[in-house]
């Protein structure tokens, strides 16, 4: 049955304070709680041993009056919403030792399995992994919370890891009503029960599904990599940690030759970024995109691969925050680039005022590390600021001849007094012969 707590008293009191809040912003609350009922039924419930034990369930909802809006949290016009199913319980005779063994639930974790296996009550709830209620349910990898009835003066339900539940807790057994659809019944057939779980497990496309999953492998959600790979704020799993870095030689220093230098002025943004275009080499950023694996979306930290490695396990350096933030927020530690054999990774915030450039083969194999003083002129605006344009190279004005590697690099001139929108700018375009290391990969 339905219970409904809702007076004509009640309803006064809303009014009252419906008329308060208009008088005072402050005399509300964000929402406020003044009604809520409680659905009850029993359901007959099948144990892995073929018997069947009622179950009486009752669910507890709340509807809120909201007195700010649910996205920026600004006052508006009072309205209801439901909070959905805030508690839950559930007891039954336990049917060796005629003993009533009760469950108190919080919000967000449903039980759905309920089985006896050598005479010990065991639950199984379905909701994640949440800091608030960690002490309760504990915190396993995946969003089923095992429990294990341990019997006392007053008898208490206690987290157990997944991989000390019994094996025979695999099917789910208890009910899960359709949301916005419950339906009051006196009593529930154990074949009702398993139509509301098929109805969710459709619902939510399997992220709760009847065959309780103990791991990643048997936990058929189309939303698990994402499970796997995330973590809310609110998760208490252990934060995911990117993999140490791969452990390269010492660089060797090299000098840069200027190959030639060139002034020129822009006045718009548009002409500077033109400017940068009109230096693009044979060596890209777009070129790598054939050369490497995409990470596996079971396991995205493990970062991505050489698509040419035959073993599949050689990885990319770079994967951990770079050394000396840029003091760009969305800076990149590495930029790559490539041509059809090879991947230079060039780094600019490894070192304060040294660049980075290490030379892999398409397979994986390292050619060389090497170190290069940023070059600099005196009074460039970069210089000035302290801020490096893009990482200081010319983005994609890489490129290779007679075994030395190009590249451009910009500074931004001074501006002048009597030109303030006119942008002076040296482009500089630099080489180095490369070091001379054969490629073990052939």
């Amino acid at each position: 049955m339905t219970k409904a707590f809702w007076s004509p008293s009640s309803k006064l009191s809303v009014t009252a304070l419906l008329l308060l809040c208009a008088a005072s912003t402050t005399a509300c609350s964000a929402a406020w709680s003044f009604t809520s009922w409680t659905d009850e039924w029993s359901e007959d419930v099948a144990l892995h041993d073929g018997r069947f034990v009622k179950v009486e369930r009752e669910e507890y909802w709340t509807t809120k009056l909201h007195f700010t809006d649910s996205f920026f949290g600004l006052p508006t016009v009072p309205y209801f919403r439901s909070q959905g199913a805030d508690r839950y319980w559930l007891k039954f005779e336990h049917p060796d030792t005629r003993e009533t063994i009760r469950w108190k639930g919080e919000r967000h974790y449903e039980p759905v399995l309920l089985d006896i296996v050598d005479g010990v009550p065991y639950l199984v709830a379905f909701g994640g992994p949440n800091k608030s209620t960690e002490k309760i349910y504990g915190c396993p990898e995946l969003p089923y919370v095992f429990l294990k009835y341990e019997k006392g003066i007053w008898g208490q339900w206690t987290p157990i890891p997944v991989e000390a539940a019994p094996q025979v807790l695999r099917n789910s057994n208890l009910s899960l009503p359709p949301s916005g659809n419950r339906q009051p019944h006196a009593h529930w057939s154990s074949a009702f029960v398993q139509e509301t779980l098929l109805y969710h497990e459709r619902q939510s496309h399997s992220h709760f599904q009847r065959s309780i999953p103990r791991n990643y492998d048997e936990w058929n959600s189309g939303f698990k990599n994402g499970h796997r790979n995330e973590r809310k704020v609110w998760d208490c799993r252990p934060p995911l940690q990117p993999l140490p870095d791969v452990p390269l030689p010492k660089p060797v220093d090299v000098e840069l030759e200027v190959v030639e230098t060139q002034d020129y002025v822009v006045t718009s943004a548009d002409q500077y970024y033109k400017s940068l275009a009109a230096k693009k080499g044979a060596i890209t950023r777009d070129n790598c995109a054939k050369l490497f694996r995409p990470p596996n979306p079971e396991a995205l930290m493990q970062g991505e691969r050489f698509i040419n490695d035959p073993t599949g396990n050689i990885r990319l350096p770079y994967s951990r925050p770079a050394p000396s933030p840029s003091g760009r927020a969305f800076e990149a530690r590495v930029q790559r680039y490539c041509d059809d054999k090879f991947v230079w990774f060039v780094a600019g915030y490894e070192e304060p005022g040294k660049t980075i450039i290490t030379k892999y083969a398409a397979s994986g194999n390292l050619l060389y590390n090497i170190r290069m003083d940023d070059p600099k002129i005196a009074g460039s605006r970069s210089q000035i600021t302290g801020i490096k344009p893009h990482i200081n190279m010319v983005l994609d004005s890489l490129s290779t001849e007679n075994g030395n590697l190009y590249f451009y690099w910009v500074h931004e001139l001074p501006l002048s007094p009597d030109s303030p929108n006119r942008y002076p700018n040296r482009m500089t375009k630099y080489r180095f012969l490369e070091p001379i290391l054969e490629d073990r990969s052939k």
